[in-house]
């Protein structure tokens, strides 16, 4: 009886429930969090990707270049910090398996004039995700932006404006960043709106 109302709070797909998933991400910023000041530092977040390769059996030695793209997987709120709530927000996305992110949309069949677009949506999007985060970022909009009018035959050079504008229309949780799955969100919406049939 137990263990079925302990699985009922454990989302299909995850291995804990989120409470569970935030007293993991307590303890081990805390086996970090060296000097107390409640923030990881490069110097903290170093050992903690050695200590995870060594997990795996392997050796690793960080470089700068290394720490500094793990500093910005590991800051879910894009606040230049490492805290509590960004090693929560881990914990919980692969612990429990919610994300945070904009609300799934249930699969559909698409047209294939639609999962052609999306196929070069996804392209794109992978494209511009230079730090491979699964995130684009805003400095990665513009690249991406003129990437897709080029793919339709248009010359166009976004403005901060611009960039601002697309981030607020598809950042749909406000996180700052953008998921595959929010840009195929807007994809979508722009062929509805477009009067795209769908399916």
């Amino acid at each position: 009886m137990a263990s079925s109302v302990l699985r009922s709070q454990i989302p299909l797909g995850g291995i804990c429930d989120v409470e569970s998933a935030k007293h993991v991400a307590r303890r081990l910023f805390e086996s970090y969090d060296r000097d107390r000041n409640g923030i990881l530092d490069q110097g903290e977040v170093a050992p903690m990707m050695v200590d995870a390769y060594k997990g795996m059996s392997k050796g690793f030695n960080p470089s700068k270049s290394d720490i500094d793209t793990y500093l910005r997987i590991l800051d879910r709120n894009g606040d230049g910090k490492i805290t509590i709530q960004d090693i929560e927000a881990l914990a919980i996305k692969y612990l429990v398996g919610i994300t945070g992110e904009s609300p799934k949309r249930p699969k559909r069949q698409y047209s294939k004039f639609v999962e052609d677009r999306l196929d070069v949506a996804r392209r794109l999007f992978r494209k511009f995700d230079q730090d491979n985060s699964g995130f684009i970022t805003e400095n990665e909009v513009p690249q991406l932006l003129i990437e897709t009018y080029k793919s339709m035959g248009i010359q166009y050079n976004p403005t901060q404006e611009d960039v601002k504008s697309w981030m607020r229309m598809t950042d749909l949780n406000d996180d700052g960043q953008v998921s595959l799955e929010e840009y195929e969100d807007l994809v979508i919406r722009s062929l509805q709106h477009a009067g795209i049939q769908l399916e």
